[in-house]
């Protein structure tokens, strides 16, 4: 293979020379979708574990209808796993530290090596007392997202990295590196409580105006407890993802890779279900073409 252009700089002007400049409404149309995406999945997810969440209310009367709200012994306990909250609340993780990789054009199997700063980024969250941060300039995207028995939340960030394709390729591929780092739980006392993430790597095109592909990747989780169970995780690895898109010569490809996070908890009187995400991740490069 060989190497037509090294750093930054200099693959910024060769892909001047070679493809001009991406389309500058090029990224509305896919954070567009993003966030009715985003927002609908949510919102259908978030009608159902209420819903869930009611049915379960009606069996609680029966079960417990006799125990007394004011029986001291529940107000000890209840202010115990406050307390275990708000340990957990202050144990932090760190975001990986991302690889240094030099970004490169080749001749060869590799058509393009990219590397942050990327092209463009986002981020979405449901509601206030949520966290999400989505950097082009590092690559890194931060959720946090948390529900002390106030039912449904979610965050998603993302970054995206522009593609212009020379030729007519029913298999392009796309790849890259997610070095990620998280800590989730979920507990339920009585209460019922969901925790989930989910990864997605897909490619927008420009001329199609639509996703020409889209793809579930690692990392990602989905976990659900009830009535005394207690879940969680905290963890931190590497991983790689691709996918493989029809391509059209002359057009404009926008590559995006996000990850979405929810959690569910409900309470009533002194019982109560939590749920809980910190997750950290970076894109330390992306690759456009076959190793």
């Amino acid at each position: 293979m060989i190497v037509l252009a090294r750093g930054t700089k200099q693959v910024k002007s060769l892909r001047q020379i070679i493809e001009g400049l991406p389309p500058k409404s090029g990224t509305k149309a896919p954070r567009v979708s993003l966030e009715r995406y985003t927002a609908e999945r949510f919102k259908k997810k978030d009608k159902f574990l209420k819903e869930n969440s009611r049915l379960a209310a009606r069996r609680r009367e029966v079960i417990l209808g006799n125990i007394s709200k004011d029986d001291s012994r529940l107000k000890q306990l209840s202010n115990e796993r406050k307390a275990l909250i708000e340990q957990r609340n202050r144990q932090k993780i760190e975001r990986p530290k991302p690889l240094e990789i030099e970004e490169r054009v080749i001749i060869g199997s590799i058509q393009r090596i990219a590397v942050p700063p990327y092209d463009d980024a986002w981020s979405w969250q449901s509601s206030t007392g949520t966290q999400a941060q989505a950097n082009k300039g590092t690559g890194a995207c931060d959720l946090a997202v948390q529900s002390y028995g106030a039912g449904g939340r979610g965050v998603a960030a993302g970054v995206a990295s522009w593609f212009f394709a020379a030729q007519d390729n029913p298999m392009q591929r796309f790849a890259a590196i997610v070095q990620y780092s998280y800590d989730w739980w979920d507990d339920a006392d009585l209460y019922v409580a969901h925790n989930d993430l989910t990864t997605k790597i897909g490619i927008w095109g420009f001329t199609e105006n639509r996703w020409v592909m889209t793809s579930g990747v690692s990392p990602g989780w989905s976990d659900g407890v009830g009535w005394e169970e207690s879940h969680g995780q905290n963890d931190s690895d590497s991983v790689p993802i691709e996918t493989f898109f029809p391509a059209t010569a002359n057009n404009w490809y926008s590559a995006w890779i996000w990850s979405n996070a929810s959690v569910f908890a409900d309470r009533g009187g002194f019982f109560f279900s939590d749920s809980s995400i910190q997750f950290h991740s970076v894109i330390p490069y992306v690759v456009f073409g076959s190793l």
